[in-house]
Parts: structure tokens; sequence; C-alpha cells
């Protein structure tokens, strides 16, 4: 097939004799395709192609481009070549079909990219040390400057490979009055009354005391080896004449250092739970409880006698005494009894999960439907906190120094260690604590309905591409 440029109309087929044909220009092989491509980036700029491509389409069908701007606080990457060049055929493919696309570009000046950057620069790794050290007004102005240091590389790169955004006019995340579009549209969420203050369990990194992405956590996951600790909850002086005399759940736990920040223990409702004596001709008998389904898992060979049967859902109400006080319980919220929970399975431990609402997502759920305290032993940069027994000592070493305590107080019943993945922070190395944090929410589930019918109004796949 021949291709021919007539009168403006390209021929596909051998045309009359009687036409002037004017074929294309013969692109030799031998050119160099990067000399190609500077031709024609070249022919874009002198010609000033992108402003007219603008012009042609400007009463065109709008066609609505937001870019994801990128950091410029580091160097651009090969992923970004390959990200852009999905961005501009989406944009090119719109435009060449008569729509109008408005193409600024932009920075994203915030998040922990632009922080950790300065702060290996300043030699310093830790939240504390921005605060208290160095100063938030002075580290804030370091990363303004910082997250502009290699815009003009940006610039270059976006150029070179042929992506068509407007460089000249960029926003900037940091600017004002982008910050207050973001306020003016959180004053509007707040006067529809979707805007609370809670507790919500959230991963965090405690050496940048920031919450992580699902994304960020997914990157840091490593075999670590831990504690797999079995504990004796003494039931409360009050309620051991509903079990013959003192009595103990069994409770089991890979977080020591959680125990502290216990409030209340939960049970399976419909599960059966066993009360069983340890050696009853003996001076060192005791009354244990755990899941009948466990029996073995938790006594092994060991012959105990079961003395009573219990529905999980007729021992809820239980106290029992706190573990280790470390932190007092608010006067105005009760806590330290038994609830019942659908989460508690019967695949591993004793049946009966120790409920911590500070560290644990499952733990807040149970804690809010049955108001119990928060008690926060551990700060977010984690470590203890001050006047407890372990102040300042991080919050996974000290682990030991916990089961130790526990054991000389003869609350152990069974300590060993196991492997598991374990998410740490893909930045800085440190372990992950899932954390209840007390910030702002935007009640999303309130109008659920609404955004899932808009979203079937969207033509996420235009008619004429299908």
């Amino acid at each position: 097939m021949i291709a021919a440029r007539v009168g403006g109309e390209v021929a596909r087929n051998s045309p009359p004799p009687a036409y002037r044909m004017t074929a294309f220009p013969d692109f030799s092989h031998k050119t160099p395709l990067p000399e190609r491509e500077q031709e024609i980036l070249r022919f874009w700029k002198e010609s000033d192609i992108f402003r007219k491509t603008a012009e042609v389409a400007r009463d065109g069908k709008r066609f609505v481009f937001f870019e994801g701007p990128p950091t410029a606080n580091g160097r651009p990457g090969i992923h970004h070549v390959l990200s852009r060049v999905f961005k501009d055929i989406y944009i090119r493919y719109h435009g060449q079909r008569g729509c109008s696309i408005p193409r600024r570009a932009g920075w994203d000046c915030h998040g922990l990219p632009v922080e950790r950057e300065v702060e290996k620069a300043l030699g310093i790794s830790t939240k504390a040390e921005i605060e208290e050290k160095y100063g938030v007004a002075r580290f804030n102005e370091l990363c303004r400057e910082s997250v502009l240091k290699y815009v003009e590389e940006w610039n270059e790169f976006s150029e070179r490979m042929g992506f068509w955004v407007d460089l000249n006019d960029p926003y900037f995340t940091m600017d004002n009055d982008f910050i207050e579009s973001v306020w003016a549209l959180l004053k509007i969420i707040w006067e529809k009354g979707l805007l609370y203050q809670g507790y919500k369990v959230v991963p965090l990194d405690p050496v940048m005391g920031t919450t992580m992405s699902d994304a960020e956590v997914d990157l840091g996951y490593k075999e670590t080896e831990d504690p797999s600790l079995t504990v004796r909850f003494a039931v409360a002086r009050q309620a051991q004449e509903r079990f013959g005399g003192p009595t103990s759940f069994l409770v089991w736990t890979t977080t020591p250092w959680t125990l502290p920040s216990n409030v209340s223990l939960a049970l399976a409702p419909e599960e059966t739970y066993i009360l069983v004596e340890r050696a009853p001709q003996n001076e060192d008998s005791e009354r244990l409880i755990c899941a009948e389904a466990l029996r073995e898992h938790v006594f092994g060979e060991e012959e105990v006698k079961v003395i009573e049967r219990f529905a999980g859902k007729d021992l809820a109400g239980v106290e029992y005494r706190q573990i280790l006080s470390y932190i007092e319980a608010p006067a105005d919220q009760k806590a330290f009894y038994t609830v019942t929970a659908d989460f508690v399975t019967m695949d591993t431990g004793t049946g009966i999960v120790h409920i911590a609402p500070a560290y644990g997502a499952d733990d807040l759920i149970v804690g809010q439907e049955h108001d119990l305290p928060v008690l926060h032993a551990v700060g977010m940069d984690g470590t203890f906190a001050a006047g407890t027994p372990r102040e300042g000592a991080f919050f996974k070493d000290a682990d030991k120094a916990i089961i130790k305590e526990l054991k000389e107080a003869g609350r152990v019943w069974r300590s060993e260690r196991y492997k598991h993945n374990y998410p740490f922070g893909y930045r800085t190395g440190a372990p992950l604590i899932y954390f209840a944090k007390n910030a702002w929410y935007i009640r999303t589930t309130d109008v659920r309905e609404g955004l899932v019918a808009n979203n079937e109004t969207i033509n996420w796949v235009p008619e004429h591409i299908r």
C-alpha cells in the first residue's frame, strides 16, 4: 500500500496518473531515534504546538484532567515515566477528539517523603527531635525549600518525554490559596455534621510519630519472633463465690506490652467454657476457666477436673482484678469485667481474648460498644508513659520485663516464643504500633448511599471507546 498526500488528503491506493502525488518524507532507518525525538520536540516548541492545540479546542466539550502532583524534592525515576505515559495517552486521545482539556501541572509539597529528606539532611530521626531540639517553624521552612529542589529537573524530564502539561503556571499544595480551599471544604463538611472527633485505631510508625497507609504497611512486613504468653486474670473477690473460690480466667496474648492497658476480657457468646480444678487433693490446687474446645491445647495431657460448664454469654459481666496497675481507669467508666464478642474464635489460645481498646481495632469496637476506657500506657512515640513502672522503655523492649513481673506475681501459665510476620516502618525499620488515635474524622458512612448512587451515574468508560 502506498500512502500519499493529495490535496491535503491521504491516498491509500494508487491514484490515477492525472493526480500529482506528494509522498511523506522518507525517514531513514539509519537516523537515530533520539535525534528524531529531539527534532519533533524542537518543532513543537518553536511552533508553540501545545498552546495552539489548546486554542483550537477551546470551545470543545470539556474533558477534566487533574495532574496527580509529584513531590519534587527528589529526582524523577523510570516509574514516573510510565505513569506519565498513561496520563498523556488519555489527554492526547480526548484532545484529538476535539475536547477542551486544561492541563495545569502541580507539585505536592506535603507528606513523609519531604520530611524524611530534611530529617536525613539534619541527621535527626524522630518527631520529638523536631519538636524539642530543632523547632517546628524552622523545620517547616526547610521542608518548603526541599520540596522545590528538583523542580527544574522535573520540568526538563516532562518536556523530554513529550508530556503535554502547562509547566508555566503550576499549583503548589503549600500555597495559602490551596490550603484555604481545603479548609473551605472542611467547613462545608462540618456544617453538614459529618466531621467528628474520636478514636480510631491506625498503624503508626513510632519513630516518625505518624500514621501509615495500608500500602505503606504492606511494604514493611518481616518475619520476627515474639512472645506467646498465657496469663491468669484473677476473678474479683466479690465474684469468687459463683465459682466456689479463687478462680482465674486463662488468657493468651502475643503482645505482653499491651497488658497494662487491658480493660476487659471477651468470650464467644455461644461457645462452651469450662471451670476446671487442677490437683484437687493438693495445696497447689487452683480453679481456671477456658474454652472447652481448647482444653487439650491449654492443658495438654494434664488431668483436670471439670467442675462446671457455661455458655460464653452466661459468663458476661464477671469482674476481675486489673492484671498490671500501671494506669488507673477513669472513675466514670466501668472496666475490668467480661463481655462477649463475635470475633473470638476457637482456633488457638484459650478462647478468651484480652481487650485493650488503645491498641486494637476489634478491641476499640468492643470498647465503644460497652463504653470501656482507653488506657494508653504507651504513647505515640512507642515508649511507656511517664509515671508508669516502665517509663521511657520502647514498647517491644518492655516485653521481657513485663513477663518477668507477671511470673514473679504468679500470673504466667505458659510462656513461649513464636515466629510470625509483623509490619515494620519501611522508612525507619521500627516495629509499627496499632494505636487508638484521638483525632478528627469524616463520617462517610452517613453519606454512603448517596456516594454509591452518584457513582452509578458516572460514565467511567465513554460509549465511543467501549
